[in-house]
């Protein structure tokens, strides 16, 4: 009898004991926040055993006996975790099961090519630069809907994406571009303009980097298809700019020289439409390209308030120009001549004189 009391009482302290263990809320790191990344194909034994030496949980075996008895049928996911201050090990345990990893968000903003994006990706940690150039420069994840493609520019969907820390450059590839597909699904069998798919993110692209109004994005894309139609050179300065990276020559400022450079997609020397996209253009820039606005217009030039001024001639062009630019420009200098201080007078040792000398 006195041993069937001990034994009971022994298990309720066993239980007491091993509930405690759990519920306790622990903290064995001194910063404020201890970050541990439970990596894939880690068992549980091993997740526990790093939780251990990380401070997170008090000890390992407790915790691995409520997994396995009580939770056997659970696992742990892979990624990368944040706890703060005193937690228990059970509600440790219940976040590595639910998957609460730590996401990374990176903001892709409508305009940047390619070599831009990889960029802020591996600033962030995904991948490096060259990594990214390499990723992006294989088709084949849109050689569906664009075969004559080259290369991934047009396709990365500009969003806020978050990933877990250490996706994969394809991996986050692939995302961007079903992204692209996501949104432009519809939008493809509405292209009314003659063009291709790939042609019409080209063109997108174009009105993405120029058309700084949403208002204006159709009237700009209408300007380039009218171009394009009449065989005229786009002489679009993006164009070049992207002709430039791809070639390691670009230095942040155009030149005039620059607009000779010989590449396809150098629209200053070739008729028509580049081979490809030079950005990844938003969605409204890619709806402006399927259905641009009806117009005769063949010219514009941005006025000061981030609008333009459309022509349908060279002269009314020309008139545009020198109102909107030369003349702006020259009151500008004319403004900042008249509130210039004046130049203080010369030093000298003597008075001076009560008349000007007569100038030769």
């Amino acid at each position: 009898m006195t041993l069937g009391i001990f034994g009971i009482l022994l298990l309720i302290g066993a239980g007491w004991f091993f509930w405690n263990a759990l519920q306790s809320p622990y903290r064995g790191y001194s910063e404020p926040a201890k970050r541990v990344e439970v990596k894939k194909g880690m068992r549980t034994a091993a997740i526990l055993r790093e939780l251990q030496a990380q401070g997170v949980i008090r000890d390992e075996y407790v915790p691995l006996i409520y997994m396995k008895l009580l939770r056997n049928r659970d696992s742990m996911k892979a990624g990368l975790y944040e706890f703060k201050g005193p937690t228990s090990a059970v509600d440790v345990m219940e976040k590595l099961i639910r998957g609460d990893v730590i996401h990374t968000s990176v903001t892709i903003r409508e305009g940047l090519d390619r070599f831009a994006v990889g960029k802020l990706f591996s600033d962030a940690g995904f991948g490096t630069e060259e990594q990214w150039r390499e990723a992006t420069d294989n088709a084949d994840l849109i050689r569906d809907i664009a075969p004559e493609a080259d290369s991934l520019e047009g396709y990365l969907f500009p969003d806020t994406y978050k990933f877990d820390p250490g996706t994969s450059v394809a991996r986050i590839t692939e995302a961007m571009v079903n992204n692209f597909r996501k949104n432009f699904s519809e939008e493809m069998a509405l292209i009314g303009t003659g063009l291709t798919m790939h042609q019409t993110v080209t063109l997108a692209s174009i009105v993405e980097t120029e058309a700084k109004l949403p208002q204006e994005r159709p009237l700009v894309a209408s300007v380039y298809l009218n171009r394009v139609r009449k065989r005229m050179l786009l002489g679009a300065d993006p164009t070049v700019i992207y002709a430039l990276k791809l070639s390691g020559k670009w230095d942040g400022n155009i030149r005039k020289p620059d607009l000779q450079i010989d590449s396809p997609y150098n629209t200053y020397r070739v008729p028509g439409l580049p081979p490809g996209p030079v950005a990844n253009p938003g969605l409204a820039s890619l709806r402006a390209a399927a259905a641009p606005a009806t117009t005769n217009f063949l010219y514009f030039v941005g006025k000061q308030d981030g609008s333009h001024a459309f022509s349908t001639n060279l002269n009314e062009h020309n008139r545009n120009v020198d109102v909107y630019q030369r003349q702006f420009y020259r009151k500008q200098r004319e403004a900042a001549a008249a509130a210039a201080p004046a130049p203080p007078p010369p030093a000298t040792a003597t008075a001076p004189a009560k008349r000007s000398p007569i100038r030769p």
